[in-house]
């Protein structure tokens, strides 16, 4: 059985042309000189805020529905990441200032640091599961398709949230924000070589900026 019950520290440098994208400007030549100099400025400030942590899990096909993982599959490996709450405060403290600006730019780059140590964590599980003659499906989250958000408690019910100093509202919403959890099936090399799902299909979202295989519409 794969493990990884433990509290990982991860290596999630955010990617400057995602956190840009993420504030509407994927390329330097989009945005106001005055914005991309003080996006420039506060990069190095958010890289030292950063904390970024995570765990995951593999779990049965029956722990996985109880969750409302959408498809799983005999093994699904459930995992959630965050980078910590030091970021978002810098967020905080800019908007309470008034400087909305820098509040923009954190939060971009904060989003985009958290989408980085998601996929630093799905590398490692991915790693695990080879070397035990397992792949990975692509990974799928809380909030897309037909995996509702308010269905994120039981999801991480199987992870040790409290430890990695993560904690959910009322409305099944994580603290700190900045924070990804997400499941990813787990299929023997010759089976996922078969029948390959996209993560797409399991997704289900019809207008979304990532589809990479055309939705079929009823």
């Amino acid at each position: 059985m794969i493990t990884g019950d433990g509290i990982l520290a991860l290596d999630a440098s955010p990617d400057e042309a995602e956190a840009r994208r993420l504030l509407g400007y994927p390329s330097p030549e989009r945005i106001s000189p005055r914005a991309y100099q003080r996006f420039t400025e506060l990069w190095p400030r958010c890289l030292a805020l950063l904390s970024p942590r995570g765990s995951y899990r593999i779990v049965t096909r029956e722990e996985a529905r109880a969750a409302s993982v959408p498809e799983p599959a005999e093994l699904v490996a459930v995992a959630v990441c965050t980078i910590g709450p030091a970021l978002e405060e810098e967020i905080t403290r800019a908007s309470d200032s008034g400087q909305m600006l820098d509040a923009l730019l954190i939060d971009a780059i904060g989003s985009a640091a958290a989408e980085a140590a998601a996929d630093a964590l799905n590398l490692v599980l991915c790693a695990a599961a080879r070397q035990r003659g397992f792949e990975t499906e692509a990974r799928v989250s809380p909030g897309y398709g037909g995996w509702e958000t308010a269905r994120q408690r039981e999801l991480l019910a199987l992870l040790p949230i409290a430890n990695l100093g993560i904690s959910l509202t009322a409305g099944a919403m994580m603290v700190p924000k900045k924070s990804v959890s997400f499941a990813a099936n787990l299929e023997t090399r010759a089976r996922a070589a078969g029948h390959g799902v996209s993560k797409c299909v399991r997704c289900g979202l019809l207008k979304c900026r990532h589809r990479v295989v055309p939705a079929e519409c009823g």
